[in-house]
Order: C-alpha cells, then structure tokens, then sequence
C-alpha cells in the first residue's frame, strides 16, 4: 500500500526515482563545471560507473527521456 502511494505521488509530481537521485558520475560533472576538487569516489564499483542518464527508467511520463 505505501509503495503504492509512493508510485501515485511520484506520478503526480513527475518525478523519477531513476534520474532525480544524486549519483557520483552527475556530482563529479558538476565538481568539474564549477573548478571544485573532485569527491573521493564511493567505495561500491557499480555506485561509481553507474550514470543515470544512460538508463532508460521506462516511465512515459519522466522528463528526461533518453
């Protein structure tokens, strides 16, 4: 039930749990768009390499559709 809900509300609002979460491929783009030294990267291979705007989520209505 409350994943349900979860689903609704995200729906409603357009947001996509795939693309609107941080991952360390977009905060390092950003470090670099901005001069900052760059975060250690985290300990997990996948949470590394991983980039969410390669993913296609599947949902019709997000807004980054790839």
């Amino acid at each position: 039930m409350l994943y349900a809900v979860s689903q609704l509300l995200h729906r409603i609002t357009r947001r996509c749990p795939t693309h609107d979460r941080a991952s360390y491929s977009k905060t390092r783009r950003l470090e670099e768009s901005l001069g900052m030294p760059p975060s250690p990267p985290p300990t997990s291979f996948t949470d590394t390499y991983s980039d969410p705007d390669l993913i296609e989520c599947g949902n019709t209505w997000c807004r980054t559709r790839r």
